[in-house]
């Protein structure tokens, strides 16, 4: 049996998640998804955290610890509104990023192999007199990956994009 183990900013020794099963099950209710299946959605939960983990050279901000487990709590953390977040803190940002990351696994979705587009790569490509390429379609039919998860995680990512100060004058 899967057990998660909370990350809570005091650099918990085997930590897993950086939510608890309650703040998932309350977090999945505000969306209508019940949760039947316990050890599932830990698992889905932790495969989330480890997702965000392996995040963690374009993070903002420095890992606490140089043996730490999990890649938050952070040193020097701003989010994109501003806030500084300190180093034995975890961001709220942050657990709804997890969270709504395990809901995308719950939905199917394979977070380390995100469908971009219907598009798929090259199926065929001829070339006798003249070029021909024809190009894969998912047969699944599913939408571009953009989610809700995409924009909380980018808001604690360095490089997202965003970074650019606006001043009025």
């Amino acid at each position: 049996m899967t057990t998660i183990v909370v990350e809570n900013g005091t650099i918990v020794t085997g930590a897993n998640s950086y939510v608890t099963m309650a703040e998932y099950i309350d977090y999945a209710a505000s969306l209508n998804v019940t949760i039947t299946d316990l050890q599932i959605y830990r698992t889905q939960l932790i495969k989330a955290a480890q997702f965000i983990d392996g995040l963690e050279n374009v993070l903002k901000g420095d890992t606490v610890e140089k043996t730490q487990p999990m890649a938050f709590p952070r040193n020097n953390l701003t989010d994109i509104n501003g806030w500084s977040w300190d180093n034995d803190e975890i961001p709220t940002v942050l657990k709804q990023a997890q969270m709504s990351l395990a809901i995308d696994i719950n939905d199917g979705e394979d977070l380390w192999n995100l469908s971009q587009s219907g598009a798929t790569g090259i199926k065929r490509e001829k070339v006798d007199g003249a070029v021909e390429v024809e190009y894969a379609v998912s047969e699944t039919g599913r939408l571009p990956y953009n989610s809700r998860s995409q924009a909380l995680l980018m808001s604690l990512m360095r490089y997202n994009g965003l970074g650019i100060p606006l001043v009025m004058s």
